[in-house]
């Protein structure tokens, strides 16, 4: 093609492929410990997930260098660690273990489980009888078997508790330990469609004695939790949103007040340990919600809801933690890094220090781009996405457009700081981060869009807001590209089957066969293709038309690929498969194998090496 104007900002890059991949920032699964805030923080320099205390404007690891904290249950994990009296119990990725870190002395850790098939989850403590609740899931020949267990810390023994179901989540037992309520769901459901909240009696010992069901209706149920007083809690999409509701002698009720409009209090679970409402010490629940992809901090007082402002402004909270009179959560913003904040739960509104950041939080040092909240409507449906542009670039530009497909594609996209994009940005690239249908956030409605349309309804959605912002002058034709990871790379390929908009495109262990996918792919997403597509059985028809690996024949522009070498999600071979299917077509192909990555890249050179080559790809497209 003729080579493009591209934009080219008054300024220097400020941030190299290096320095992006190194300002990456990401903490989880908080947890209060004598007055101080400990919690999972991804280092990006070395791909590891470390144990940390979080105080005083630092990280101080608790664990050497040879251990990450990282489940692979359901290959997504989640849930790793919790707090046992004073120990610290993680699963170590190297060998999906429990180990066990004492904190009040200076000790190595030592493993507590030694199953060598078997991997663990979702951690809880149960106190009383000095084990743990965890969710397992053993390896062997055929599928994983999926299982509630309980563990001694003694000894490590491990001991059935519930068995026979697919699959299970988020075990909580009540205060008084007579209980245990969870999650749990079969093929060929996932949990943000259809699940089952379970509730057992316990005897003193631990065992089970009665189980029973107690979700009323055919909806996706996630996150119980009894209150301090011991009454149980959850949260439902009984209404479109994902609601807290509360159990009790007439069975499940929403709480008092009028619920926040078009707001959602938790997400799609691909992990475990999601958590997202508790108590503070006067009795006032305390959640997050999420409204048009960003989030606020609610109050539930009993009788009402309320909003809570802070004063830091964060785009979107996660990973709450409430003990005392304070809570803790994750905080991430559009113009700073990501920030640990503690907050007093006497929340006063019109008091500026009720908000306190532990860690983390500061402005870049260069200009960001900030994201603007924007929609196209598509088939009568509003599809919101997020736009980026560069800083001071003139509004009448038309400027170069990379479409950002998520993963999931039960997933979704926030309004944050995202180093990677600012990397495109301050080269003139302008990123519309999509929602799409079937994206997470915007209601079970929303959400269901997908069922039976993947490669279609997201692919029409990907090729109108391109179209929308050619035609407000914001974006060049002639440089347009699309780019996506996992099902946002099925996204990308099948809209360069089907689209002409495009310029070229990046796959980053996209799914290029979907009935191969099916066959293949681990179990919890074993059966998610009969939703998204169809029956393979019944309908092989579907696959072929949607298949991009089968429709290859219809792309015609650059398709870039990276894979990695261990991915159990995406085979490597579906990868290889989609680019010699394009050589032979005649189609300009390059391709980028990462021996040392499996599905979602965490190695720092290989991260920065891919937004190189990306961009290097690019501009040869554009004649740049």
């Amino acid at each position: 093609m003729s080579a493009t104007h591209v934009y080219s900002p008054a300024a220097e890059p400020a941030l190299s492929a290096e320095a992006a991949v190194a300002a990456m920032q990401d903490y989880a699964a908080l947890r209060w410990y004598r007055g101080q805030v400990l919690g999972v923080c991804f280092e990006a320099s070395t791909g590891r997930n470390r144990l940390c205390r979080f105080d005083q404007g630092r990280a101080q690891s608790l664990l050497p260098d040879r251990f990450s904290v990282r489940s692979r249950v359901h290959e997504y994990g989640g849930g790793a660690w919790c707090l046992a009296g004073d120990q610290a119990c993680f699963v170590n990725d190297t060998d999906q273990q429990i180990w066990m870190l004492p904190l009040d002395t200076q000790t190595e850790p030592e493993p507590l489980t030694r199953q060598q098939k078997m991997r663990f989850a979702d951690l809880q403590p149960d106190s009383a009888r000095q084990r743990l609740i965890a969710v397992s899931e053993l390896h062997g020949d055929g599928e994983p078997e999926n299982s509630l267990v309980s563990v001694c810390l003694q000894s490590g023994e491990v001991t059935s508790l519930a068995t026979g179901t697919d699959f299970y989540s988020s075990p909580r037992l009540s205060p008084d330990g007579h209980q245990l309520a969870w999650i749990e769901w079969d093929h060929p459901q996932q949990p943000w469609r259809s699940t089952r909240l379970m509730r057992a009696q316990l005897c003193s010992k631990g065992k089970v004695q009665r189980i029973e069901q107690l979700s009323d209706i055919c909806a996706a149920w996630a996150q119980p939790q009894f209150s301090p007083s011991g009454i149980l809690h959850a949260v439902v999409d009984r209404n479109d949103w994902w609601r807290i509701e509360v159990y009790g002698p007439e069975g499940w009720q929403p709480l008092t007040g009028n619920s926040p409009e078009r707001t959602e209090f938790t997400t799609a679970p691909w992990q475990f340990g999601l958590s997202t409402y508790g108590w503070s010490d006067s009795g006032e629940l305390l959640a997050l919600g999420q409204c048009e992809g960003y989030s606020r901090l609610w109050c539930h007082t009993g009788t009402e809801w309320r909003a809570v402002d802070l004063n830091l402004l964060p785009s979107r909270l996660h990973a709450l933690a409430v003990e005392g009179d304070q809570l803790a959560c994750v905080a991430e913003f559009s113009d700073r890094l990501p920030a640990i904040l503690s907050i007093h739960t006497e929340l006063t509104p019109d008091d500026p220090d009720q908000c306190v950041r532990l860690l983390g939080g500061q402005p870049p040092a260069y200009t960001p781009s900030l994201p603007y909240s924007k929609s196209t409507l598509v088939d009568g449906i509003s599809v919101p996405y997020f736009l980026y542009r560069p800083a001071g670039a003139p509004a009448d530009t038309a400027l170069p457009l990379a479409i950002w497909t998520h993963g999931g594609p039960t997933a979704a996209t926030a309004p944050v700081l995202k180093p990677a994009i600012q990397f495109w940005t301050q080269r003139g690239f302008m990123i519309a981060d999509i929602n799409y249908r079937g994206s997470t956030g915007y209601g079970r409605h929303y959400r269901m869009a997908l069922a039976g349309q993947w490669g279609q309804s997201d692919v029409a959605d990907v090729e109108a807001i391109a179209q929308d912002l050619i035609q407000q002058g914001m974006a060049d034709p002639r440089a347009i590209f699309i780019r996506g990871n996992s099902a946002g790379g099925y996204t990308t390929l099948s809209a360069l089957c089907h689209s002409r908009l495009f310029t070229g495109g990046a796959s980053l262990y996209g799914v290029s066969d979907p009935a191969r996918l099916n066959r293949l792919t681990h179990k919890f997403e074993s059966r998610y293709l009969h939703w998204l597509i169809g029956d393979p059985d019944t309908r092989p028809d579907l696959y072929q038309a949607r298949s991009p690996l089968q429709q290859a024949h219809r792309i015609r522009v650059p398709v870039i690929f990276f894979q990695g070498a261990q991915d159990k999600v995406v085979l490597p071979e579906q990868t290889a498969q989609m680019a010699e299917r394009l050589k032979l077509n005649g189609v300009p192909v390059e391709t980028h194998l990462f021996k040392d990555e499996a599905h979602g890249f965490r190695q720092p050179r290989n991260q920065s090496a891919v937004l190189e080559a990306e961009l290097a790809f690019y501009r040869r497209l554009m004649g740049a």
